[in-house]
């Protein structure tokens, strides 16, 4: 809506109270809003010359025919106004991303004892989605929807639309889901900057030697979090269980991901630049650390590890959500 600020707020108010946001949202008459359209209007001038034709020619079947037709715009109203009502939007939980990209965001359409059709759902600005939904039964989506900023997921309104049966009349209804998930911050590839070891000096570029994972200890228990290539696929293909390959570890190639390392660059700047470092550090197979101002993450390479750290990097500043 092209409104100004001051009218924007106050309709976003309105909004708020009049439809709660919600992870589960269930339409009636307080959540619907319906007007005729465009072809509402012609069909309205249409009946009136057939009223003015029937009243100057006293014909009968004339004012039949209006009167029939100025029932089934009734009927057409009252039809498009329960296509919606009843239906239950259940928003799902989004897989994190990083931002710049697009969420895909999980939404579950749910009837109740009747069914609904040639529904339309987007987001402003985004292309709208069609669907239909069958009496009794729930149907999955998916909508897409551009990241522009790191931290707990934001969506804002979702536009339900519906024309169904004649599209004599539009029924829509503003929803605002609460959709679980991450933003991580955009990602920034520059040369390294870390503390390396218990010393704390100030390095540049990468560790000297490689993770370590040359020097084979044995077979442990499988731990929440081990990387995928430390699983030992011979032993569970016959039949031995789940365990992973222990390997020793170079010290050399453990080193920490510090916060203080970019003093007097920008929060956000900052918050990108380690989030690179840690995808980087983790694809290259080293034992990195993190240091947050109140956290720190010890020296590890699982990506139980990596993904707590995005997570920590992306919920800098803001109150965890529940459900995360």
């Amino acid at each position: 809506m092209n409104l100004p600020a001051r009218w924007q707020q106050r309709w976003q108010a309105w909004l708020d109270r009049r439809i709660p946001p919600a992870a589960q949202v269930t339409l009636s008459h307080r959540s619907i809003f319906i007007l005729p359209t465009r072809s509402a209007l012609t069909f309205g001038l249409l009946l009136l010359l057939l009223l003015i034709t029937a009243i100057n020619y006293q014909n009968s079947l004339i004012y039949a025919l209006t009167f029939w037709l100025f029932s089934v715009g009734l009927a057409a109203m009252l039809f498009t106004f329960r296509n919606l009502s009843g239906l239950t939007l259940i928003a799902g939980h989004a897989a994190p991303c990083f931002a710049g990209e697009r969420l895909r965001l999980p939404l579950w359409l749910q009837a109740d004892r009747r069914g609904h059709q040639a529904l339309l759902l987007g987001f402003p600005g985004q292309p709208a989605q069609p669907a239909s939904v069958a009496a009794g039964e729930r149907q999955a989506l998916h909508l897409s929807l551009p990241a522009h900023q790191r931290g707990p997921l934001q969506t804002g309104r979702l536009r339900l639309d519906s024309r169904y049966p004649l599209g004599l009349f539009n029924a829509w209804s503003w929803v605002r889901l609460e959709f679980r998930g991450l933003v991580y911050p955009r990602p920034e590839t520059v040369p390294f900057v870390f503390l390396a070891g218990d010393g704390g000096e100030q390095l540049s570029g990468a560790p000297s030697t490689q993770s370590g994972e040359q020097d084979f200890q044995g077979l442990r228990p499988y731990r929440q979090g081990d990387s995928m290539r430390r699983i030992a696929w011979k032993q569970l293909a016959r039949g031995k269980g789940l365990v992973s390959k222990d390997f020793d570890h170079d010290e050399g190639a453990t080193c920490w991901l510090d916060w203080a390392a970019l003093a007097g660059v920008p929060t956000e700047t900052r918050l990108s630049r380690l989030c690179g470092w840690v995808l980087q550090a983790h694809q290259q197979g080293w034992r990195y650390g993190l240091r947050l101002p109140g956290s720190e993450f010890s020296p590890d390479n699982s990506e139980g590890h990596r993904d707590r750290c995005l997570q920590a990097l992306a919920l800098y500043g803001f109150t965890a959500p529940e459900g995360l």
